[in-house]
């Protein structure tokens, strides 16, 4: 139970630091996968492969900024010569007066509404800035893992499993693997969720597709809600292109597919990872949900994937203490 005591002392101390781990988590996975893809099909080590990998990271980030400084530029100078009539322009735009209308507020200047969201969209862009940060953090730390992977696991090899500090380090390895067995399970959630309403977009000739699709997929690697947001979204977008008829069928859909997701998929999915009830694992959901917030959609699975792991080392080590004993008496 010390040991227990401090791996929770430890998890909460440096749970600030849980966005980074997670990043890092991701990334190393799939820098590391990448990287085992390239030397099976070359002849390069395991140093080298890394380094193509970020030879060519570095070439289609640098492609992709040159690419958004020049559209951004010209648009620049369109806000500069033209902004206050393009704002006025867009005030009057149906779309923007029928989401006004939706959401009550057609009778309130624009400018009032833009002022009132103005800290949002702050907290919003500073939100922003904060992942960019982690992802890079995260990705500094993974390529150094990557780099010195061999020489770590020689170190930690020389570390006693029973001590402290042994079982620290596996318990917050199972850790690193709920986080990259929940993200493999939402990715297959939003790939479903996407495909399935992809026909409905193309059947209703709805504009944009492609981007709408992106959305499904972004959109469904957000536990439980990710459907939801998305549903809103697609049946703005349904009913100014073909009227109500069209937000009926997606609301149709985002029900259907909130409940395939939460009652069964999920579900299935854990189920391949933690031998649990499907019940267990919906009522985890509820609870998580209720004493943390929207935070406890993302934290269910990866707390029951870590207790079992810990529990069913403790019942395999109760059956080692216990073996000598059954061959005496034997």
């Amino acid at each position: 139970m010390f040991f227990l005591a401090a791996f929770l002392a430890a998890v909460v101390a440096f749970r600030s630091l849980a966005p980074v781990l997670v990043c890092f988590v991701i990334l190393e996975r799939s820098l590391g996968f990448a990287t085992g893809y390239v030397m099976r099909h070359t002849t390069l080590r395991r140093s080298g492969a890394i380094a193509s990998l970020l030879t060519v990271i570095a070439l289609l980030v640098g492609g992709a900024m040159f690419l958004a400084i020049r559209r951004t530029l010209p648009l620049l100078q369109f806000v500069r010569e033209h902004g206050s009539e393009y704002l006025a322009d867009l005030a009057h735009h149906p779309s923007v007066e029928r989401l006004r209308t939706m959401v009550g507020l057609e009778h309130e200047p624009l400018s009032n509404v833009v002022r009132k969201h103005a800290g949002t969209a702050l907290q919003y862009a500073t939100g922003t800035a904060h992942i960019v940060l982690f992802l890079l953090i995260g990705f500094v730390l993974a390529i150094i893992y990557l780099f010195e992977r061999e020489e770590l696991h020689a170190w930690t090899a020389e570390v006693a499993p029973d001590s402290l500090s042994g079982t620290l380090m596996r318990w917050f390895g199972y850790v690193a693997d709920a986080i990259a067995v929940t993200v493999k399970m939402q990715a297959v959630v939003a790939v479903v969720s996407a495909t399935v309403t992809l026909p409905v977009l193309l059947f209703l000739g709805l504009p944009n597709v492609p981007v709408l699709f992106l959305l499904l997929l972004v959109t469904g690697l957000v536990p439980v809600v990710g459907n939801m947001i998305a549903g809103l979204v697609l049946c703005y977008v349904a009913y100014t292109a073909k009227g109500l008829w069209a937000v009926g069928v997606f609301l149709g859909v985002t029900f259907v597919l909130h409940k395939i997701e939460s009652y069964y998929l999920n579900p299935k999915l854990a189920a391949q990872h933690v031998k649990l009830p499907g019940l267990v694992l919906v009522v985890s959901l509820l609870l998580f949900e209720q004493m943390l917030g929207f935070a406890g959609l993302f934290l269910s699975f990866p707390s029951l994937y870590i207790a079992s792991r810990i529990v069913n080392e403790w019942r395999e080590d109760d059956l080692r203490r216990a073996a000598p004993e059954l061959e005496t008496r034997a």
